[in-house]
């Protein structure tokens, strides 16, 4: 089963942001990949249009083959490098490899001439670009396993587009919105286009200056991970996550929370600290901690969670030479305490970013002293728990 890497998604504005004669170019090499899919390369001319890109992107999606890692990577790497910041550095690299980009190329564009001609050097400039990126998705876990209640037919997305019509307009964004869904093995993609807020720019053309007003296009990525019950949402704004993170939870699972709100708790501290971070000798009510499970996926390997589960997870990594491997993302941690002066163990299970489960609910206070005590919990929680969940185990 191919591995699909969420940050090297073909998004259709990037596509449209290249001059369809230079797309086509750069695709011409791997047209019997495109042909296997139903599309022809040589319609990418001077009369493409929307139609044409969104049936590209949606090939692309395909994951009933394998999409050609020079392609993706390509794609990946020159929407990454396509920033301001980048600009003369893009300038001064392509003139020493003497690229020679049509007349008023624009920066994906010149990134992609560059690619075509060097493709090194522009690896080099991805590689040691210093511009910070922030996180692509944010991730909303839900309390339960993988919920059998998931529904969503054509009638069901109409509804959605409708309800985020009226959000975007509300936010002066254009009525209106186009939902692709394109389910995957384990996973169901929404690819969401919508306007944004209306835009007037300068403009300088045939030595002449004027202005030109326009409603940008934007797309939202929202994936349900039924393997991992996470919901991974790319969008602009925090508030922006939160209305997907809501109507999304409401439209698939009939509950607005189904998927509870922003970050509470964290197991970076796992990471960082390892059986450091089971400490309690700050905290007297509680005797001991181990860390008996520890679930977690590696990006780029979506279809496998790995779990270890043993009376002390740390303890027998380390006799077993096992580490936590770099760039994986914690999933759930399962911890037996004990209290002091009590001889059996309760349970504590945490799943970011927001799920505490535990046996009792008389333990809450204690055990989130312990956890802000070991950071645990995000440092810049807002006071009280009106956002996370707290699950009464049964048991």
């Amino acid at each position: 089963m191919p591995s699909r890497h969420r940050y090297r998604f073909p998004r259709p504005e990037v596509l449209a942001s290249i001059r369809p004669e230079l797309l086509r170019r750069f695709l011409t090499p791997y047209q019997s990949y495109f042909h296997g899919g139903g599309f022809d390369v040589t319609c990418l001319n001077n009369r493409a249009g929307p139609v044409e890109l969104t049936y590209l992107s949606d090939v692309l999606m395909t994951p009933e083959s394998d999409i050609p890692s020079e392609v993706s990577g390509a794609l990946y790497a020159v929407h990454e490098v396509a920033v301001e910041e980048n600009t003369e550095l893009l300038e001064i690299v392509a003139s020493s490899e003497q690229v020679q980009p049509e007349p008023n190329s624009t920066l994906l564009e010149l990134a992609l001439s560059l690619w075509m001609t060097a493709p090194k050097a522009l690896k080099w400039i991805h590689q040691h670009q210093s511009c910070d990126r922030k996180r692509a998705f944010e991730y909303f876990s839900t309390e339960g396993d993988a919920s059998s209640d998931f529904s969503l037919n054509a009638e069901g997305i109409r509804q959605l587009e409708q309800s985020l019509s009226y959000h975007f307009k509300k936010k002066d964004w254009g009525y209106g919105c186009r939902i692709s869904h394109r389910p995957l093995p384990n996973e169901h993609w929404f690819l969401v286009s919508h306007g944004e807020r209306y835009k007037r720019q300068a403009t300088w053309e045939e030595g002449r200056m004027g202005t030109i007003g326009f409603q940008p296009e934007r797309y939202d990525l929202i994936i349900y991970d039924a393997l991992t019950n996470e919901l991974c949402v790319n969008a602009q704004t925090p508030t922006q996550r939160e209305h997907y993170r809501k109507l999304f939870g409401f439209y698939l699972f009939g509950r607005e929370n189904y998927f509870p709100g922003r970050s509470k708790y964290t197991l970076e501290p796992l990471l960082r600290d390892g059986a450091t971070a089971l400490f309690t000798g700050d905290v007297p009510e509680i005797e001991s901690v181990r860390l008996s499970e520890l679930s977690y996926v590696i990006d780029g390997n979506f279809e496998e969670v790995i779990t270890h589960k043993a009376y002390d997870v740390f303890a027998s990594m380390k006799q077993h030479r096992e580490y936590i491997p770099p760039g994986a993302r914690l999933l759930k941690a399962t911890f037996k305490l004990r209290y002091s002066g009590q001889s059996k163990e309760r349970t504590l299970t945490l799943k970011p970013s927001n799920v505490a489960l535990y046996t009792r609910d008389g333990d809450g206070p204690i055990l989130e002293k312990w956890l802000n005590r070991r950071e645990f919990v995000v440092r810049d929680r807002v006071k009280g728990h009106e956002q996370c969940e707290h699950v009464l185990a049964v048991g």
